[in-house]
């Protein structure tokens, strides 16, 4: 364990903005917590008023795409030598590590996969695929070590690069329980009416969320009075709105878009789903579990069935069929079940467990 206390660098697209995000939120103040001090690097333009830990420093790029911020970081890296770099994000990880040859920095950089990329790459833009595909067999190499949050998420990437194995270490998301409660103790948005009963899925609007599988779900649900609630936003916005009107949902499907509190609302839901086809180690199911939301996910190749412990936190399906995917939402509700927040679970995901397994590698 490092006792000289290095100075740790979070590089990070957004505050908010998805799973990987708050993830990497939750790193810098697990850090901070652990008396390191913090410098959390926002690369991108977005504001958000997302609450920070003062003693995190908080440093913004402000750059409308993420390759803008090479020399930004160039420029940090030859001022700030010997910290500790972490980042997420295939592309993000190799603009950073970009930068760290072309400042000539010895920093220790930790790259994480957020999810298993194999199955999301063909759905990128063409340039970003092909940057993707020349430079990580060349500058991963050049990572300290690569933090994978799930056994799939690690399978996916050795399918690729087998030769990196020596430098993959696997590391759970960290859950703040502490925080996540007393958030969750807080009344939501003024302007917000909950529904009366409702399930929540809290996901971007992207192509991989599978949202139209979800939604179709949906309105075939027989649960009477059962709203959905969609918290986040993205790029597919306008085809599920679409979708919504197509099925005359608009009064069942509600799209909340960036909720400042979302655990306000989990907690307060009857059932949270996940429906995608690709993750890593999904935030929102975890924070589902530390909320005892019961969950109900697709079978997906992720870490979604390593989190649910064969169904003590919640239910997994493998379907494709939406009509099996909404009975099963009606048999969960009608037997009224909950699930109680596993002692197991918090050992393994709780800040100090985090915080042990990566001062074991610095």
């Amino acid at each position: 364990m490092n006792t000289n206390k290095n100075k740790i660098t979070i590089v990070n697209y957004a505050f908010t903005g998805g799973g990987s995000e708050r993830v990497l939120c939750n790193f810098a103040s697990l850090f901070s917590q652990m008396g390191y001090q913090v410098d959390h690097i926002i690369l991108s333009k977005k504001i958000s008023d997302s609450q920070v830990d003062k003693n995190i420093n908080v440093i913004k790029f402000a750059r409308s795409r993420s390759v803008f911020c090479l020399f930004d970081l160039m420029k940090y890296f030859i001022n700030n030598r010997g910290n500790i770099i972490i980042s997420s994000q295939r592309h993000i990880n190799l603009i950073v590590l970009i930068a760290k040859v072309l400042s000539f920095s010895k920093n220790k950089i930790f790259v994480r996969e957020s999810t298993c990329y194999n199955l999301l790459i063909d759905t990128e833009p063409f340039l970003k695929k092909i940057f993707i595909k020349l430079f990580t067999p060349i500058f991963y190499r050049l990572s300290y070590n690569i933090i994978c949050p799930a056994e799939d998420v690690k399978i996916d990437f050795l399918q690729s690069y087998p030769y990196l194995n020596y430098k993959i270490k696997k590391i759970y998301n960290p859950i703040d329980f502490n925080s996540i409660r007393n958030e969750s103790k807080k009344e939501e948005d003024r302007d917000l009416a909950l529904p009366q009963k409702f399930a929540v899925a809290v996901c971007r609007l992207s192509p991989e969320k599978n949202l139209q599988f979800l939604i179709n779900a949906f309105s075939r649900v027989n649960t009477k009075g059962l709203k959905l609630l969609i918290l986040g936003e993205g790029r597919d916005r306008k085809n599920v709105e679409s979708l919504i009107k197509n099925l005359k949902l608009q009064d069942k499907v509600i799209l909340l878009g960036h909720v400042k509190n979302p655990y306000s609302i989990v907690s307060k839901a009857i059932l949270s789903l996940s429906t995608s086809v690709v993750e890593g180690l999904p935030n929102a199911v975890l924070e589902s579990i530390a909320l005892e939301t019961p969950i109900l996910a697709l079978r997906s190749i992720s870490g979604v069935e390593e989190l649910l412990k064969n169904n003590k936190c919640g239910y997994t399906i493998d379907t494709d069929d939406s009509s099996i995917f909404a009975s099963k939402i009606d048999e969960i509700i009608s037997r009224n079940i909950r699930i109680n927040l596993l002692d197991e679970f918090k050992s393994q995901y709780s800040f100090l467990s985090i915080g042990e397994k990566f001062e074991e590698l610095f």
